[in-house]
Parts: C-alpha cells; structure tokens; sequence
C-alpha cells in the first residue's frame, strides 16, 4: 500500500463505526477510497440532487443545511456525511457545504452498503430507520431509557487527551504540533491559566488568508478568554452552549483544575439517540404516506424526552422542531408536484407551533403571506392547490385541522405583506371581539419556510405600533385574564370535566394558558419580538415591566406545570391511550399537589400584578 493510503487505514481504525472491523475489511475499503481537497466556501452536496458517495471529514468542517438554507447542524474531523442518500434512493435530503478548507476522504457507497450487510454494528450507525438505532440504544445503554447526554458529565466521556501550549509558541510551532498530534485545536495556558484556544479555523482565517507571519506568538491569533464550562456540566448542556455560541471547541476544566476540549463530534458520537434522527428521516420523505409513518413516532419521542429529564421547555422546541420539519417537507413535497411558486413567499404557523411550545400532536394553524407582486387572478390557484396539499397532508400526519379555521386554505389568510400590515394594524385600532381573537394567535406567528423576511418587515413596524395604542393592550391584559388557576378558598383544587376523568385539572386552560397569555401581553406592551412564552418573560423583565423574582417564580411554576402536564400525556401514551391535558389530583404524589398549588399561586400572584398595571 501507499503511504497515503496506509495513513488513511490508521485514521479510519479510530473512526466509529469501524474501530472494531477486521483490519482486512478496512484496507479493502481504503482501497476504492479517493481523498479530495475542497476550499471553504465550496458546496458539496446540494439538496434534491443524486449522490453516490460517502465522506469522511479528516480535517476542515462542514455544515449541513435545511430547506430554508439554515445551518442545521455542524460537522468537523472524524465526522461522516452524505450517507443519507442511501436511505433515499441516491438523492440527498439536505445540503452540504464547507465551512472551513477541508481534507475528505470519499467512499462509494456501494462499499459503505457492503460492510452495512455484513456488521450490524456499521448499519446501526448509518440507518435512517430509528427502530435500528434505538435497538442500538438499549444495547448500549442497558434498556435505560435516559439520555446519557442528559446523565453524564463531560469530564466522565472519553475523550482524545488535548494539545496545550504556552502564549509566546510560535504559530508554526502550534501548527507543526497540532498536526503532529491530530489535533484540530489548542489550548494556550500560561502557569494554569486559560488564555485562549487556537482552532483549524483560526489558522484559515488569520493565517493563510491575511498571509500573516507564522513566527509570530500563537496569541496573536487565538480566540483570547473563551467560554468554559465545568466538567460537572452534563454533555447536553455542553452541546447547547456550543449551538448557542456557534462553535465547534469548546474548553472545559475538569474538577481538578486541569483544562481539556471537547468538540460537538464528540457528542454527536457519544450520543445517537436523539431527535434528530427522526427530523432527517422527514426530510427524507418522498410521499406523504411515509411523512405519515414518521409522524406516528412522535408520541414515542416524547416519551424518550419526558423520561430523560428534558425541561419542558427543551422538549416544546424538540417536538416544534419535529413538526417544523413535517411542515417544511410538505411545502416542498407540494413544490415539486406544482412547481416553482410564482411569486416570493412564506408559510406561517401559529399558535404553539409558533411559539416553539408543541407536545403532542395539536391542530394546524398557518397562513400566507405573499410579496407585494402577488396577483390574485394569475397566482391564486397556485397557492389554493398548495396549501391543501399541505393542510390535507398535516391533517394526515395528526394536525388536525383547525376548528375555527385559521389554516392557509381559508383565503382569509392568504394575504400580501401589505395587507398583512393593515390587517395587523386594523386589530390594533379596532380591538373589538374578533381582532383580539386574532391577535392571540397571529401575534405569536413567524416564517418556517420560503421568504422569512416579508414576515419579519410587517413585524418590525407592527410591534411598535402595538406598544403605543393603549387602549389595544388594555383589551389584550383584559383577554390574558379571562382564565385563572384552578384554587379555591384555602387552596382547594378546582375541579372541571374532562378527558377521562369525571373531574380534572385542566392544566392547559387553567395553568399553561394564563402565564402564555401573561407573557404576550408583556411582549406587545413592550415591542419585545420574542414569541416563546419563557423567552418573552426573561425579555419583560429585561425592560423593567415585572421584577427579576418575579419572571424567576414565573419561569419556575410555568415549568413546573408543563412538567406535569408531560409527564401525565407520557403516561397516557405508554398506556396506549390519547393523551389529553386533565389531571386528576388523585393522579398525583401529596408533594407534587403541594408543588402545583404553589405553582398556581405564583400565576395567581402574577396575574394581579397584570390586572393593577393595566
């Protein structure tokens, strides 16, 4: 064999899936393998189109992209990528393009195929079928349901040990060592301390780029004070800060002062079983009859994310994001079959969609909104055709249609951006029965697909309209009280008919309403954009309209009720039954009635704090 191809089969022994194979199998692969060079910038797979080959990322990063051309997921050294292909008849899903001048080595997929056939262990970690991976799962985590990214701290995962050097290592050097060492990243300490990390990255951008001299001291293009977390923290909260701060490295110092990296490849190796999987399984989906199936696992999903001690805001973004994807593979589904839309523009969903706040499956609320070149007699039928496509399909799927018929098929709500700003305008004036009705759900709308920023205009001169028309907050404040936490006198429960209980609490109509109604009024009272119910408190209290405690005791209670609300539909799915939103007392522990009622009490607290401001 080559030098090169020998450095390749002892690359590909410490790739997962295939440290364990023979090493006969291993060098028959290197043997049909190509290795490719690619500059940043460059796209390699684009969505819709044929792929027959496999790569393997040995050094650069990559990123990976949904139907709205947003960065999905980011993917660097030891990762794989365009395998998705072999689950969708050779065309991929998404798109793929470089982030960073990347080293590839490309596989046909055929030789990927044929070690899928023959080692269980390889067709696990690149089926699209989630039954595979979550046989996998109780496997590898002896039938326990629980996330390990959720259980286990950073420090406690094996990791590769991490390159360190001082502030005054010349940039050569540093790029001599890394590369001697494999790393795609260094630490810079100075007598224990942290003073930065020096990333492949860093290197593209500063060095190669700018031709900037490389004996100059490693300092002088590292990122100086970077975020750490602790090695206590668990893997997920270490995957979350790295998604928030958009990078790949991320230092964290162990419990005995050492520092060491850990790297979002790292985490996606370490845990497989995650929502994630079942989104690129949707987006995969060729007809609505699959997007159907798909859609049959989110009760299951749910289940896996109550059972991993998710919050509940965490799993409302997860289960959103499920939908979202449903959603966007139907709007493109319908594309293909209509064509390329006429003129520019967006689907909006509303309602819990919207707010990023989903459980299980609810009713469908979204609508249209088209650029101002939209012309009723030519482009009508497009967009009529489209949204049943699309509506008929959600309703197929679990998302059933609306009752009151806020769906992009009434022509209602099928609008150009114009007249969505007047429609707006003429709720905030009016305030009349209707236009507050509307105002709750369309208030919390946004773009999911197609041209986010036709949306984003009316929003941006609508919202500080809002915030100066009283008389319209006054109505919405009014509206956000109309239902209150089910307590009596002396914190007695109050009982309703419901689901099937005989009498329940209706956690969502008494408990998880008030605090999202609340939390709306706060953010048109204040011109604030967010929409998620969490998000628009921490941003009330932000602008001074409820104290820090106050959004704190909030935050904490609307959690607390969302938790038992999810974990009482978990319960009912794992039962075989329809979940539903009533809880009978009897249902619960004395401490967890304890808990509500104190929970109700803060809504309660909260809610007259609301009715003396306004």
């Amino acid at each position: 064999m080559h030098v090169e191809q020998l450095e390749i089969v002892d690359f590909l022994k410490d790739c997962a899936p295939l440290e364990n194979l023979p090493k006969a199998d291993i060098i028959s692969l290197v043997s049909v393998a190509e290795t490719i060079y690619r500059r940043a910038n460059e796209t390699l797979l684009t969505a819709g189109q044929a792929n027959d080959e496999v790569f393997l990322i040995r050094k650069g990063a990559v990123r990976r992209k949904d139907l709205n051309e947003q960065t999905e997921i980011e993917m660097d050294a030891g990762s794989w990528f365009g395998y998705s292909a072999i689950f969708q008849k050779g065309i991929m899903p998404l798109s793929v393009d470089t982030t960073e001048d990347c080293l590839l080595y490309v596989f046909p997929s055929e030789a990927i195929k044929l070690l899928m056939g023959r080692y269980d262990s390889v067709k696990n970690y690149f089926s699209e079928h989630k039954s595979n991976r979550l046989r996998q799962a109780v496997m590898d985590y002896r039938g326990d349901s629980q996330t390990q990214l959720i259980s286990s701290q950073i420090e406690d995962i094996k990791l590769r040990a991490s390159l360190f050097v001082s502030s005054a290592t010349p940039i050569i050097e540093t790029a001599r060592l890394m590369a001697e060492e494999n790393r795609s990243a260094a630490l810079i300490i100075d007598n224990k301390e942290l003073k930065g990390i020096a990333t492949e990255s860093e290197f593209c951008r500063k060095v190669v780029a700018k031709n900037f001299d490389v004996n100059r001291p490693i300092s002088d293009i590292m990122t100086a004070n970077p975020i750490v977390i602790q090695g206590t923290s668990s893997a997920s909260d270490a995957l979350l800060t790295m998604a928030k701060h958009n990078v790949h490295h991320l230092p964290f110092q162990r419990q005995n002062g050492d520092f060491s990296t850990i790297t979002a490849s790292d985490l996606i190796h370490f845990q497989s079983h995650n929502p994630l999987f079942l989104i690129t399984d949707i987006y995969g989906s060729l007809t609505v009859d699959e997007l159907v199936q798909h859609s049959q696992k989110i009760p299951e999903l749910l289940t896996d994310l109550v059972n991993s001690s998710l919050t509940a805001y965490d799993i409302g973004h997860l289960i959103s994001s499920v939908g979202e994807a449903i959603n966007q593979r139907l709007i493109q589904l319908a594309e293909q079959q209509l064509g390329e839309a006429p003129v520019k523009y967006a689907w909006l969903v509303a309602g819990s969609q919207g707010r990023m706040e989903q459980t299980v499956f609810t009713d469908q609320d979204n609508a249209l909104i088209f650029d101002d070149s939209y012309d009723e007699a030519q482009h009508k039928g497009y967009f009529d055709a489209l949204a049943t496509f699309v509506c008929d399909g959600l309703n197929a799927c679990g998302y059933v249609y609306c009752p009151g018929n806020i769906m992009a098929t009434n022509p209602q709500w099928q609008m150009t951006a114009t007249q969505w700003r007047q429609k707006f305008m003429y709720w905030i004036r009016q305030a009349n029965p209707d236009a507050l009705l509307y105002s709750t759900v369309f208030f919390d709308m946004r773009s999911i697909y197609g041209q986010a920023h036709l949306l984003d205009e009316v929003m941006q001169t609508i919202l500080p309209e809002a915030e100066k028309h009283a008389p319209f907050i006054a109505h919405i404040a009014s509206n956000a009280l109309q239902f209150s936490p089910p307590l009596g006198l002396f914190r007695n429960f109050v009982l309703e008919k419901g689901g099937a209980e005989k009498k329940a609490l209706d956690l969502k109509k008494r408990g998880i309403a008030p605090v999202t109604d609340f939390a709306r009024t706060y953010a048109l009272a204040g011109g604030i954009s967010a929409l998620n119910t969490q998000d628009r408190l921490i941003a009330a209290a932000a602008k001074g309209f409820i104290s820090e405690q106050g959004k704190s005791d909030l935050v904490d209670a609307y959690a607390f009720i969302g938790s038992v609300r999810l974990m009482h539909q978990c319960k009912q799915i794992e039962a075989g039954k329809k979940p539903d939103n009533f809880v009978s007392p009897e249902m619960l522990s004395s401490l967890e009635r304890q808990h509500l009622k104190d929970a109700f009490d803060v809504v309660n607290t909260l809610q007259k704090h609301l009715r003396q401001r306004f």
